[in-house]
This record gives C-alpha cells, structure tokens and sequence, in this order.
C-alpha cells in the first residue's frame, strides 16, 4: 500500500512552532506568577468606591492589623473589595501613628454580574457553631442570611454587629467578592408566611420527603431552611408541609449538626 507523500517541516516552521509554544509558556508563567504574587497581599472590605487612583483611609481597625499586626510599611500593597467595584490593588501610605491610606492602582478582578440570591434560613445558635455555619454559608456563597425564631431555637437574640463582622471576615478569607446580606431576625411563620422569593427547601429530619440530591434546583431565587438544634417540633412540621412556597426535602439518613446541614444544602442549591 502506498502512502501520500508529505514534505517534512522545514526549519523555519519548527522554529517558529517552538517560539510559540515557549512564548505562550511564559506568558502562563508570568500571569501565575502574578497571580501567586497577589494573593499573598491581605485583603480588606471597604464602603468606599474604588476607582484608579482612589485613596481610601481605612479604619483605625484595620489600620492597627496593618501596621501593628502585620507590620507593614509604606509602599507595601493590600487587596481591596467594596461588593460593588471589583478586587483592587492598593498600595498603603502611613500617615502618623494611627492613619493609613490604600491608594488603588490597578483593578485585579471585576466585579461579576450576580444571576440568581440564594437565602439562607437559620435558627441562631450558640456562639462557636454559629460562627462555623457563617464561614460556611459565606464560603458556599449564600447571598441573605436569614435569622429565624423556631419553637426549639436556643439563642433567641443575637448581636448583629458581630455576625456582620464575622461575615466580612469570612469573605475577606475565602476570596469572595461581595458580602451576604444580614437580615434582621424574625419568627419562623412570619418569614414563611411572606416569603415571594422563590422556593424554600426546608430541610425535614426523619421524614419521607426526596432527597435535596434529587431535587430540581431552580436558575432563579431560591432558599435552604435549616432547623434548630434538637430538630423540628410536630407542630412546625405541618406548617412546612403546608405551605406551597416550601419544598421538604431529606439530607440522608444520618442526622447532621445544623452548620453541617447548611454547609450541605448550599453546596447543593449554589449550583443548579
């Protein structure tokens, strides 16, 4: 059998095949690099816009983390998010013993286009497991948490001001974008009762409602429930069960922690 002739490649074109793929090598080394490089900048949330060329003058409390924590200096860079304006780069000026002013610089990452909010609803817990179920909503990128009064929950008043703060600190952690927003605590029936912002998956321990795992996940707006510690009375299963903007669904057989129920539902319902 007779096979076609083909020319073998001359050396120009070998030559340039290999400057190519050495150049798109380097270029993916340095873009890594960079990359590598900013991420071992701290990083910050402000109020403020950010803009090019922008200085910011950060509060006294992240002042103090910077220059008595981490013992920055001027000329030093930090990461900068506002939930609104993308990711910046930010180099700091220290002025006296107490100020410090982030200049922006360059735009790292835009800010992305949210598609769809994905609401959580919890009964408070005790200080530790709710500080877990917070990084772990924030992480899996719940959009509103939503404190809720069930008949069994154990902390009936929680401080807001540090919940936000532990918001932001989880966000500034895992490299998110934007801040969930915080809504104030309220009766489980009230929440329910008024609820028009898609469907609430309400997690029911030892029931025969289907698997979260086989759920149809909507593309829009939807929502975990996430029952208290010692689980849901009888009473509040029926009124679950029988309101028609509430989907019952099964997390296994196993009974989970409420923070590892949440950490559950949103890794399911974050990505339809």
């Amino acid at each position: 059998m007779k096979y076609p002739y083909v020319p073998p490649e001359d050396l120009t074109t070998k030559r340039t095949k290999r400057t190519k793929i050495l150049f798109v090598s380097f270029v993916f080394f340095v873009v890594k690099s960079d990359m590598d490089d900013l991420y071992k900048f701290p990083r910050l949330f402000v109020t403020d816009a950010l803009a090019f060329g922008t200085s910011i003058a950060l509060a006294e409390g992240q002042a103090h983390y910077l220059k008595n924590v981490l013992r920055r200096e001027n000329g030093d860079h930090v990461r900068l998010f506002n939930g609104r304006d993308g990711e910046w780069l930010c180099m700091l000026e220290l002025s006296g013993k107490k100020g410090v002013l982030a200049v922006t610089e360059k735009q790292t990452r835009p800010q992305p286009a949210r598609r769809r909010r994905v609401h959580l609803l919890f009964a408070p817990l005790k200080k530790d497991r709710l500080d877990v179920l917070i990084e772990k909503a924030v992480e899996l990128d719940a959009t509103d948490l939503h404190p809720v009064l069930t008949d069994r929950t154990e902390v009936r008043e929680i401080k807001e001001e540090k919940i936000l703060a532990h918001i932001i600190e989880a966000a500034e952690q895992c490299e998110r974008l934007d801040i969930p927003a915080l809504h104030p605590i309220q009766k489980l029936d009230k929440t329910i009762a008024g609820w028009q912002r898609g469907p609430v998956f309400a997690g029911l321990e030892r029931s025969d409602a289907k698997f979260l795992s086989d759920a149809l996940v909507p593309t829009d707006d939807c929502a975990a429930l996430v029952g208290p510690v010692g689980g849901w009375t009888d009473g509040e299963r029926e009124f679950l069960s029988s309101m028609q903007n509430v989907q019952p669904v099964s997390l296994g057989t196993n009974i989970l922690r409420s923070e590892t129920a949440v950490a559950v539902m949103l890794a399911r319902l974050s990505k339809p």
